[in-house]
């Protein structure tokens, strides 16, 4: 054997001369005869939105045995982690899970911002240079300044894994894509059909556009969602007035081009069709080279109100959900194996109740529009400054003044900044008002609310002065649309790790949900994300 000539050949050698340099090639020859370490050949990422463990806990008996359950009951199962930053869309959130890190770092403060050159807001994901595929949106993951778990698995490779993302709204999609997967899909809530941007090195995949050719994307979207079971069967039936809905998913919300297909069941069950499609055509986990399919799933329902249940709307779509993530689970099962894949499933940050139900039971909470407070806030600074509007922008709790105007009167940018949050902490609803400098020297350890508020802090896109609510309070446009989610201070969500070597396992320890990526890519054995803060969750890993 090539192995023995060489030991053999310094064994010939002078003693110090030889016994030094066989015994680096020893280290050597051994290095090279240990087996590569195991790993997944495939990870399917699952993010749920809106979904919550207290949820899970009501439906728990009605689920089968092959979807959720077993995803809950067999993997490792994490009930308390927290998003260290300011929920303010998905966008952020799953930025903050792919990276490993917060947007302070990777830069996506939210859905949107405040472009400060064209001074209104925008989307994050807006890319001039960009075409959309099957839509007039120019997207792309430009504004994502780090790296993501798919893209270090892509690196890793060389580009030889296969890596996918489908979801139901681009912001989704974009950020657990990356900037190197091979295709990225959402969906048109419009025009009914699978979309993507020429971003991707495969642009709309070929699955995806099939389904919009043949009509099975159609044919999903137009059928009626009505109650799964009888109505009398369902948790909620002794709570509440049952009554029969139905829905179909294909027809526009009132004053709106959009259709109600993002929160019904159907958008699920296409997320579902392309997954299927994907794992077995493009044969994902069959050979050497870890894939990636990041997947998006929802419970949200129509003109939903609650974020707990109070509607067999929103525990049917548990049920039906708990049916996809079976059929998902089957297909996996068949084409790579679950003992060769990982399933991550996890959520969004959202809160357990809304203003809404908190306020029905009597508990302060209500929803803050930002126009008034602002337009007054500008007001006040007329009073002392002079008439001029000092006030340049706000959005998603970032105040812009009018740097240049205040800089051309010779005023103190700080000065000027201090009074703007002094004021602006008077209005009903607002706990604190910061200054950028007050955000930027917080410490990274203290009161909860300012650090999260550190985190989510980014150069390109925050404010002079950025707000925070009270408990129980929301921020809403001017069309009572939510601006981010819950503003509780304590707001866990689940995270489940199944399939492949997972142990069995129900943890009680708190972590970050920084913590997961990390953990994926020591388990993958790759670079952490180049941004990751984040540590390896040590239970997983057992």
């Amino acid at each position: 054997m090539q192995q023995d000539k060489i030991l053999k050949f310094f064994r010939q050698k002078p003693p110090l001369w030889g016994g030094l340099v066989g015994l680096f090639f020893l280290s050597v020859v051994s290095a090279a005869a240990q087996p590569v370490a195991e790993k997944p050949k495939l990870v399917v990422g699952i993010m749920v939105d809106g979904l919550q463990q207290e949820h899970i806990n009501s439906f728990w008996n009605y689920f089968e045995q092959d979807g959720l359950k077993a995803v809950i009951a067999n993997g490792s199962s994490f009930h308390q982690i927290q998003y260290n930053i300011v929920s303010a869309g998905n966008a952020a959130d799953v930025a903050t899970f792919v990276t490993g890190s917060t947007p302070a770092y990777h830069g996506i403060t939210g859905n949107s911002y405040f472009n400060k050159t064209r001074k209104q807001e925008e989307s994050v994901l807006f890319d001039v240079s960009q075409v959309g595929i099957g839509t007039s949106h120019s997207y792309s993951a430009h504004r994502l300044l780090a790296s993501t778990i798919v893209d270090e698995l892509m690196l890793s490779t060389a580009g030889n894994s296969k890596s996918y993302a489908v979801a139901i709204d681009p912001e989704t999609a974009i950020m657990m894509g990356g900037h190197t997967a091979k295709s990225v899909t959402w969906i048109d809530d419009v025009f009914l059909s699978w979309v993507t941007t020429g971003y991707y090195a495969d642009g709309l995949s070929s699955y995806a556009d099939q389904m919009n050719v043949d009509k099975t994307f159609a044919r999903i979207a137009g059928a009626k969602w009505s109650p799964l079971f009888p109505t009398n069967s369902y948790v909620w039936n002794n709570k509440t007035l049952v009554r029969p809905f139905e829905y179909v998913p294909a027809v526009r919300k009132k004053g709106s081009s959009q259709t109600l297909l993002r929160n019904t069941p159907a958008a699920n069950t296409l997320v579902t069709e392309l997954a299927m499609k994907l794992i077995k055509e493009e044969q994902l986990g069959s050979d050497d080279y870890t894939d990636m399919l990041m997947l998006q799933y929802t419970v949200r329902t129509p003109n939903e109100q609650f974020s707990s249940v109070k509607s067999i709307e929103k525990e049917d779509m548990y049920l039906r959900l708990d049916k996809e993530v079976k059929r998902l689970l089957e297909t996996i099962s068949q084409e790579a194996g679950l003992d060769n894949t990982l399933v991550v499933v996890f959520s969004n940050k959202s809160g357990a109740h809304t203003p809404a139900e908190l306020g029905e039971n009597k508990i302060p909470a209500g929803y803050f529009n930002a126009t008034r407070s602002v337009a007054l806030l500008n007001t006040y600074l007329m009073a002392i400054y002079g008439q001029e509007r000092w006030v340049e922008g706000y959005f998603g709790k970032n105040i812009f003044l009018d740097r240049q105007k205040i800089e051309a009167k010779k005023l103190n940018l700080n000065e000027v900044q201090q009074l703007a949050a002094d004021f602006m902490v008077e209005f009903e609803g607002i706990r604190s008002a910061y200054t950028v400098n007050q955000i930027r020297n917080q410490p990274a350890s203290g009161d909860a609310d300012a650090v999260n508020i550190r985190n989510s802090y980014h150069k390109n896109s925050g404010g002079d002065v950025v707000i925070s609510l009270l408990p129980g309070w929301l921020e809403v446009d001017n069309l009572n649309n939510p601006i981010g989610e819950t503003t509780s201070t304590n707001s866990d969500i689940p995270v489940y790790f199944y399939g492949w070597k997972i142990p069995k396992h129900k943890s009680n320890k708190s972590y970050n949900i920084t913590d997961v990526s990390p953990t994926l890519a020591a388990i993958l054995g790759i670079p952490f994300p180049n941004a990751c803060i984040g540590n390896p969750i040590e239970e997983v890993l057992k």
